[in-house]
């Protein structure tokens, strides 16, 4: 056998084990993507039911909220309702106010009232106190849901 002849023949051998590699590579890729496209699909399944039952609940917790809001607007905004109440009793007794209001839950309702007319004495405060627990009561609500502030026009502290 000549060098020409060994070398066709080399050749001829590299190119046989050349593509036996390429096969068992294409072979072992496809493999390999049947693979994660079964497992993806399985389990996509399962992803869609968690994301389902997520979303169910969130909408549930979103609906009971909505609920409770309705309950506590109702509550505190109907005619003749605990605002107006309070309202009309302050202004009954001469004061002058601005009330600011948040309602986290029916167990947080955190309110600041800024006397207008007059200044914001101990005595003051614990008379407007006194009218507003007093609605409380004749709402039948929980007093211990309201968080009550009571200042003046010289007072610019937040809550």
């Amino acid at each position: 056998m000549n060098f020409r002849g060994f070398n066709s023949f080399y050749s001829h051998i590299f190119k046989v084990k050349k593509g036996k590699v390429i096969l068992i590579g294409i072979s072992v890729i496809l493999n390999v993507g049947f693979f994660l496209i079964i497992n993806n699909s399985s389990t996509k399944g399962e992803t869609s039911k968690v994301l389902t039952s997520i979303n169910h609940e969130i909408q549930a917790e979103n609906e009971k909220k909505l609920k409770e809001a309705e309950e506590i607007q109702n509550l505190l905004y109907q005619e003749d309702g605990f605002f107006e109440q309070v309202h009309n009793d302050l202004e009954e007794k001469g004061y002058a106010f601005q009330l600011l209001f948040a309602v986290y839950s029916k167990d947080d309702i955190q309110i600041k009232l800024l006397l207008e007319n007059k200044e914001a004495t101990k005595t003051v405060q614990e008379e407007v106190k006194s009218i507003f627990y007093k609605s409380i009561e004749n709402n039948k609500l929980n007093s211990h849901s309201f968080n009550l502030k009571i200042g003046d026009s010289y007072d610019r502290t937040d809550w």
